[in-house]
């Protein structure tokens, strides 16, 4: 089930939402509008490079292939 980015219409609020079917029907969070829009979503991306110069991303494990900042 996709996350999807949406923009209200009426009030400009963005916001995401599991989207559980495609006949779902979106509505804003803050106004209950429904003249809402997908919107390009950005998303994360593992290049492969470990931030923080060599450590591993969340600091307690092995930055060497196989652990979780590889």
């Amino acid at each position: 089930m996709p996350v999807y980015e949406f923009v209200c219409g009426s009030c400009d609020r963005k916001f995401e939402v599991l989207v559980r079917s495609s006949r779902a029907r979106i509505s804003c969070p803050e106004c209950g509008s429904k003249k809402v829009r997908k919107i390009l979503s950005v998303f994360a991306l593992n290049t492969g490079a470990s931030p923080g110069g060599g450590k591993s991303s969340c600091g307690s494990c092995s930055p060497k292939p196989g652990g979780c900042g590889s």
